[in-house]
């Protein structure tokens, strides 16, 4: 019965993105707020852009993208629900590096998970101190490290955040670069 609640909260959280006139994006498509920093991104890096077709029903009120960095060999793309609200108003980041120096596997509390075409990914949860970091998850494609981040409610069990996360990535993954 646990296990049929947590896949009904899923199915809940994991809506196909509509889009501005009300339908269903196609696969490979992108969601709008993403469609605004496109062009952007891809015109400064050679890095694969690589954004989901799918977002959480929660980040669907994310209004604003912004370009965080966008250089050869790495962008950051961030969602927002309002702009100049600090971390009260973050919900998404996608991120790419290429030949990062950096190794998820280094850090606290990260664990492998299996994403879709057969690649490891690295899974880390909402973490809790004086305020609450969003779920991260990595993975590499060729030299690139790619990182996705979502602002998730605390009280959603890892394995939940896991599930909605990978989603997420699975649908980047398969869009293939944008």
């Amino acid at each position: 019965m646990k296990n049929a609640y947590a896949l009904a909260l899923l199915g809940l959280l994991l809506l196909p993105v509509l889009s501005a006139a009300g339908q269903t994006n196609a696969v490979g498509s992108l969601p709008g707020v993403l469609l605004t920093v496109l062009d952007g991104v891809k015109a400064k890096t050679k890095v694969d852009v690589l954004l989901p077709t799918t977002l959480p029903k929660n980040l669907s009120n994310a209004k604003h993208a912004n370009v965080d960095k966008a250089t050869a060999d790495e962008y950051a793309i961030s969602l927002y629900y309002e702009l100049d609200a600090g971390n009260a108003g973050f919900a998404a980041s996608f991120h790419a590096t290429h030949d990062p120096r950096h190794s998820p596997l280094k850090l606290r509390d990260v664990r492998e998970i299996k994403l879709a075409s057969g690649i490891t990914g690295f899974f880390r949860p909402v973490s809790c101190g004086g305020s609450c970091a969003p779920a991260d998850l990595w993975w590499k494609r060729g030299a690139t490290l790619y990182q996705i981040q979502l602002k998730l409610p605390s009280t959603l069990g890892e394995k939940n955040q896991q599930q909605i996360i990978e989603s997420v990535a699975n649908s980047a993954i398969l869009a293939g670069p944008r």
